[in-house]
């Protein structure tokens, strides 16, 4: 009976919201004429799914995040890609999107008008998917020596591959600081990872970073400071099976296994993650030789970088910051442990890092994702064009060009309100300079968004794509390193003056590890180079679209975008300057008004409040900026309450279901808290809801910095 009245309720809601009646809280107000070329069923379909996911039965005041997302459901065709909530199932709308395209693409591969990009994209997702789901033992015993024999170019003394390898001529013909700096050319971080990154003390300066291993699968997640039993069991178990496929019989493959492991736990054992390596002095890469002559660096970043002409004594201008209490105990370790097992361990790196045969207990959904991941990665411009031009024919280049321009138009009036703010603010009262400082932060910060790259080596005679897969990999892989590292050679200078800045650079030109292609549902502010990066992935409805009306832009993207320009603002935004440089920033009196300002982000309301504050700064005051920036420059005279339902029921749908990354936990609040939290801080949500004084959606405490 209870079900029945809940149903019949939540169609009654749907009835009256999509008519305009004033004051009335469930009512979704209808599109605005627009110039744009919107179909007339547009709004109503958004309206329509909006009001879907809304359960009426719940109120308003009490649990906001219920009222809005209380019947939300991931779509069934999105399940098996893990959608949780929101963002996480537009990545999987991508995914499905794309798969939908790969299942048919074969069919259409005679086509003479499809490029050379789309065909490469083609051809090594089909290669993947192959290896994956017809393979057999012999074939995989056949593949994994494509790998090795890769390997065999750098020594000559493998264990396991060369049965004359023993301890007493080990020494003499395994170099392990040769044989790792070939090994990171295919991106295998061997004993010392190797990362180029902005420089802490000027981010126009790239530089390397010296660090110990991520040690990826000993421990069962990347934010573990250890490893546990389960994970130690699964990496076991996986070093078995590759030695088995190499031909090594069962009961030495589990010794070698077990050895490896072993030395990996004793390499963990040495890391100090308290050390905070962003802070540490960088150093020209002759100095830090001379101070560790233990360790061959000028050996190891020459066969690094033998595929660049390097500019005349390299050692005296490249910049590095290391880990050097990590470089001396790793020596130590080193000088006790049997070369054998050294080399063991870098051979099964080495197949690490190209996952040979580690999805292998899949089943044929989980594979295709796999190889769709891998598509993405090695290959993001050319699958972008794919992506756009499924949804947006081929009219890809005009998407593009129209959005970049519309959403350059919203950031401007953001910056624009910001440093109203910023003038109105009691923070900078009597300090002139700190809120001189953060004007021209602000007034500096970028946006970018990703450019259609025309031009492409993949596919051509420079790195041809053929059917087998692993040939692919680790073409692909080299590849995609050479890239990353050329991009270091012009900061080898002896002044970062000389550095030739593009004023238009690629999302992924200062940040190597990310990509940015359609399966990246984001938004990212990054610190170093002042500027929001938006990946293509992101902008499409819910979230963004033209033909939505204001309040539903700006109470969901517009919001997602003002988060990521408080993050320049928060706790660690206040210590990077204009060009990213970190330099403590602001004056001690604003400091302390700040930190005043934000203890009431630490009140009773907030769990996990010392871990999440700067996202729960960034999540309140984001949103306060993307609805004055609204009120100020999208208002019209039809512009009512229903338009602020309209937004504020925008927001809280960003964050419909639950999160799906443990990792978040930490520095987010729940879903559902994160919306109640952040509207209870704003009157207007009160007013316009008609929220009793006290009750949970309108507390006496009313968060506010800027």
């Amino acid at each position: 009976m209870a079900s029945n009245l809940r149903h019949t309720c939540f169609f009654l809601g749907i009835s009256l919201l999509l008519q305009v009646v004033h004051g009335d809280p469930t009512t979704i107000p209808p599109l605005k004429e627009k110039s744009l070329n919107c179909s007339e069923t547009y709004w109503p379909n958004v309206t329509r799914q909006m009001e879907y996911n809304m359960d009426l039965m719940e109120k308003p005041c009490e649990d906001f995040w219920n009222y809005a997302c209380g019947n939300w459901r991931v779509p069934h065709q999105l399940r098996l890609m893990k959608a949780t909530d929101t963002l996480t199932a537009i990545k999987a709308q991508n995914k499905y999107l794309l798969m939908q395209y790969f299942d048919e693409a074969e069919k259409k591969m005679g086509n003479a008008s499809i490029d050379l990009g789309e065909r490469s994209v083609v051809q090594f997702y089909k290669s993947c998917l192959d290896k994956r789901i017809m393979r057999s033992r012999d074939q995989d015993e056949l593949a994994i020596r494509l790998y090795t024999d890769v390997l065999g170019n750098f020594s000559s003394s493998w264990p396991i591959l060369n049965s004359n390898f023993t301890s007493s001529n080990a020494p003499h013909n395994f170099n392990w600081e040769y044989v790792a700096g070939h090994m990171r050319r295919y991106g295998a971080q061997t004993l010392i990872r190797t990362l180029v990154q902005p420089n802490w003390q000027s981010s126009q300066q790239l530089i390397v970073y010296l660090m110990p291993p991520s040690f990826e699968l000993l421990k069962a997640r990347q934010s573990d400071s250890s490893y546990d039993e389960e994970s130690v069991f699964f990496y076991t178990r996986y070093i078995k099976m590759l030695m088995m496929d190499l031909g090594v019989r069962v009961r030495k493959s589990n010794l070698i296994a077990n050895e490896v492991v072993q030395f990996e736990q004793a390499l963990l054992a040495l890391v100090n993650d308290k050390d905070v390596m962003i802070l540490k002095e960088p150093q020209t890469l002759a100095s830090l030789s001379q101070e560790l002559p233990q360790v061959d660096l000028l050996g190891y970043f020459k066969i690094l970088l033998q595929d660049f002409q390097l500019p005349p004594n390299f050692e005296q201008k490249m910049l590095i910051v290391a880990d050097k209490d990590y470089l001396r105990s790793l020596v130590g370790l080193l000088n006790k442990t049997k070369t054998e097992t050294i080399a063991k361990y870098f051979l099964i790196q080495f197949l690490v890092n190209f996952e040979v045969n580690l999805h292998d207990d899949e089943g044929y959904f989980k594979q295709k994702e796999e190889c769709l991941k891998q598509v993405n990665d090695f290959m993001p411009f050319e699958l972008t064009r794919i992506f756009l031009r499924l949804q947006h024919g081929n009219d890809e280049e005009e998407f593009i060009t129209e959005t970049e321009k519309h959403l350059q138009e919203i950031f401007n009036k953001l910056k624009l309100q910001f440093e109203k703010l910023i003038n109105s603010t009691s923070l900078f009262e009597r300090d002139a300079y700190s809120k001189n400082l953060s004007i021209e932060k602000i007034r500096n910060m970028r946006l970018l968004l990703p450019k259609l790259e025309k031009n492409s080596s993949i596919g051509t005679n420079v790195l041809p794509i053929s059917d087998n897969y692993d040939l692919n990999l680790i073409a692909l892989t080299k590849f995609k390193h050479q890239q990353q590292l050329q991009q270091l050679i012009p900061h080898m200078v002896s002044d970062v003056m000389e550095i030739v800045m593009d004023p238009e650079l690629s999302l992924s030109s200062l940040y190597f590890d990310q990509s940015y292609g359609p399966l990246d549902v984001n938004a990212y502010y990054r610190l170093k180079k002042n500027t929001i990066e938006l990946p293509i992935g992101i902008l499409r409805p819910p979230l963004y679209e033209r033909c939505m009306k204001p309040a539903k832009i700006y109470g969901g993207f517009v919001y997602i975008l003002a988060h990521e320009l408080l993050h320049g603002f928060d706790y660690d935004g206040m210590s990077y300057g204009k060009f990213g440089n970190i330099n403590h920033n602001w004056g001690p009196r604003a400091i302390i008004k700040f930190g005043v300002k934000s203890t009431c982000y630490l009140g009773l309301r907030y769990t996990n409040e010392y871990s999440a504050i700067n996202e729960n700064i960034a999540d309140s005051e984001g949103l306060r900026l993307a609805l004055e920036t609204l009120l100020d420059n999208e208002m019209d005279q039809s512009f009512d309450q229903n338009d602020m339902k309209l937004f504020f029921l925008s927001f809280a749908q960003t964050w419909c279901g639950t999160k799906s990354n443990e990792s978040n936990i930490r520095i987010h609040a729940s879903h559902q808290e994160r919306v109640n939290n952040v509207l209870g801080n704003f009157m207007e949500f009160a007013d316009v809801y008609k929220c009793e004084p006290m009750t949970r959606l309108n507390p006496e405490e009313k968060c506010r910095i800027w």
